[in-house]
Formats: C-alpha cells, sequence, structure tokens
C-alpha cells in the first residue's frame, strides 16, 4: 500500500513539474479551426499560416501538410496549445516550396564545411526563385496582406483558393 501512495505521489510531482503555466495573455477558450490552402484547385504543402488578433500578445500558426490543411494552433512565446480564439484576425501566408535540393537533416548534417553549407543554400535559393510564385508576396506582412478571417465560436474550417486570375476566401 504504501509503494502505490509512493507511486502515486512521484506520479503527480512529475506530472505537476512538467506542466507549463499559462502566461498572462493567452485565451482562455480554444475551438478547433483548420486552413485548408489550395492553388488552382491543388493543395499547397509548406504554406505557414498566421492569423494576429487586434492588441493581442498571441498569435495563431500552423503550417499546411501535403493535403494543404493546417491545423491550426495558439501561441505566446514558447507556449503553445492546439486551436484558436473566436474573432476576428489579420492574416499572412508565406510559402517555401520544396526544391530538387533540398537536404534531409541527416544531409546537412554531412556537410563539411560553412563553404559547403552557404553554396548549397545558394543553389536551394536559385531553385526557389525560378519556381512560380503560388502565394503572393504581398501575403507574407501583415501590413500588406489582404487576408481576413474571422473564427467562429463553434470552430470550423475556412479554404482558401488561390488562382491566377483571382482569390478565394471560402
Amino acid at each position: 500500500m504504501i509503494r502505490i501512495i509512493v507511486c502515486l505521489f512521484l506520479g503527480m510531482t512529475v506530472l505537476g513539474c512538467s506542466s507549463k503555466q499559462v502566461p498572462d495573455g493567452f485565451p482562455k477558450k480554444l475551438t478547433r479551426f483548420k486552413v485548408t490552402l489550395l492553388y488552382e484547385g491543388k493543395p499547397v504543402e509548406k504554406a505557414s499560416i498566421w492569423l494576429y488578433p487586434d492588441n493581442a500578445k498571441y498569435h495563431v500558426n500552423a503550417i499546411t501538410n501535403a493535403n494543404g490543411v493546417a491545423s491550426m494552433e495558439t501561441t505566446i512565446n514558447v507556449y503553445s496549445r492546439p486551436g484558436a480564439p473566436t474573432g476576428k484576425f489579420r492574416g499572412t501566408i508565406v510559402h517555401r516550396p520544396k526544391v530538387p535540393s533540398d537536404l534531409t537533416t541527416e544531409e546537412w548534417q554531412k556537410l563539411k564545411s560553412e563553404e559547403e553549407a552557404n553554396a548549397q543554400w545558394k543553389k536551394i535559393a536559385e531553385e526557389i526563385a525560378a519556381l512560380p510564385k503560388i502565394v503572393p508576396v504581398s501575403w507574407g506582412n501583415v501590413a500588406t496582406s489582404p487576408l481576413m478571417i474571422t473564427i467562429p465560436e463553434k470552430g470550423g474550417n475556412v479554404t482558401i483558393e488561390i488562382t491566377d486570375s483571382k482569390t478565394h476566401q471560402q
């Protein structure tokens, strides 16, 4: 019996020590919210989506997966939780496409010098520059991005579809 009590006490102590304190300004209630990003009907992978409320310490962000879906999470500094608070947000989207010269973490670690790494970064940058811009560059700056998203109380999903002629938000 004493062994069980000691185990329970140690378990609670470990859990208590590892939990992070909720920072001031973090929203009290979050709801599930996803953004789907499409370019001419096809999913856009590896796009960073950031949502900023007016006059708040937190932001909402995520990176799209292979299906173009970003499951949003709310963050202050290093404290983060899945979901998003309700309200109106200004948004930014930055897309960093995958290119042939991309390396895995292991491949980067095998490079022998800073010069090799710089040469690899230059090659990647050249490949990215040669690709068409799927997401307009102006969308990467909160001051110039036209993106506005309202997250309702029940959460949900929003789809942003970019085409060469116009952009739709559903």
